[in-house]
């Protein structure tokens, strides 16, 4: 018996735009990924400057909170985190069932900013909401196309026999939305965890731009950030990052300074795949997948050039055979998104998309000696 991930999703920084609220109840919906018979949390706070104050914090195994059990740290109900620390709860005997929802719920009664956010528009297996009321329980939204975001919850641990193999999705929106992330949790389910540490506007090669608090919350650079991991053992990783290298310069007056070429990108590749295996981690990474964002006409130029170099970056890549190769999955006869696959904005996937490039990447995975295989 002992600790094993059953869930776990990077909180990201967003100091610059702060969730200022003198009450909270917040509804999250957390799916996990192994069976047991105890639970505790990890709550994170790494980026705010004071301590954050919750007054319970409760767990049930339905949405109404039926039943609710009280989650404790110290054995007292009021839970401190720390300013830029963690916190880690007490043990709850507690039956937990892979697959099956749990629901916990958050309440706060003083006025606290919240920085350390956590976000998901696919439902399937994550859902949150948050209210300004601490006497009603918020009922869970249902529409794919719009963000649930959280607090603190980072982590998810269960108390099983269990030994549970973790696979780290990583790199930028593709990641965080969930889509990809679904497929595979959908066809890994019993054999590995899957852990999310996708941040929205990610880049491989360039640190989040600076002249906007939005911006800032698109975090440092992929290379660096695998050089400071959230999980020190061995695991695979998988890696979805490019795009926004291409876009953002579209959008972002800092950033028309910093964009890359093919020759730029490959190298940052190459050194992604040598810092992960120094660290013993097997790296899956795709092609950028094709894009076609709405631009003002004086900017088409410039888009297509972003289109075109990505399909001289993706060319490179295709001789790596690390590298999943999503064009002929997701590209359009126009050189955009298949609008099948479409999330509505020419950029992101919807849930078929994020479907079909799961199946991609696990065929490709069964090619490696060390990685969960699906027997389904």
């Amino acid at each position: 018996m002992g600790w094993q991930i059953a869930y776990s999703r990077l909180p990201h920084d967003f100091s610059g735009l702060p969730f200022k609220m003198k009450k909270l109840t917040q509804l999250i919906k957390i799916t996990p990924q192994v069976s047991g018979g105890g639970l505790r949390l990890q709550l994170h706070n790494h980026f705010g400057d004071e301590p954050l104050v919750f007054d319970r914090l409760e767990v049930s195994d339905n949405e109404k909170m039926q039943g609710a059990k009280m989650i404790t740290r110290g054995g007292q109900t009021r839970i401190v985190i720390a300013s830029h620390g963690t916190a880690q709860t007490d043990t709850l005997p507690f039956q937990v069932t892979a697959g099956q929802p749990l629901y916990f719920r958050m309440c706060a009664t003083c006025n606290q900013s919240y920085v350390d956010f956590s976000c998901v528009y696919d439902e399937t297996f994550y859902n949150a909401i948050n209210s300004n009321s601490t006497t009603a329980t918020p009922r869970l939204p249902h529409n794919w196309q719009a963000r649930k975001g959280w607090f603190c919850i980072s982590c998810l641990e269960v108390w099983t026999a269990e030994k549970m193999p973790i696979i780290e999705l990583t790199g930028d929106s593709l990641a965080e939305t969930g889509m990809i992330e679904t497929g595979l949790i959908k066809q890994l389910l019993g054999q590995g965890v899957v852990v999310n540490t996708g941040i929205s506007g990610n880049r491989l090669l360039h640190d989040a731009p600076q002249d906007g608090p939005l911006y800032q919350t698109f975090g440092q650079d992929l290379l660096k950030r695998v050089t400071q991991p959230v999980y020190s053992f061995p695991h695979p990783v998988i890696a979805l990052i490019g795009s926004n290298d291409l876009v953002l310069p579209l959008i972002d007056t800092q950033s028309t300074h910093e964009l890359i070429t093919p020759s730029q990108y490959v190298a940052g590749v190459n050194q992604l795949k040598r810092i992960l295996d120094e660290r013993q981690c097997q790296l899956i990474l795709t092609t950028i997948p094709p894009f076609s964002p709405r631009v003002d006409e004086e900017q088409a130029g410039v888009l297509l050039d972003a289109q075109q170099r990505r399909l001289s970056i993706n060319e490179k890549l295709r001789k790596f055979a690390w590298v999943v190769d999503l064009d002929p999955l997701l590209l359009d006869d126009k050189g955009g998104l298949k609008e099948a696959f479409d999330f509505g904005d020419h950029l992101h996937l919807n849930e078929a998309g994020g479907m079909t490039v799961a199946r991609a990447i696990l065929q490709k995975t069964r090619q490696l000696d060390d990685w969960p295989k699906n027997q389904n």
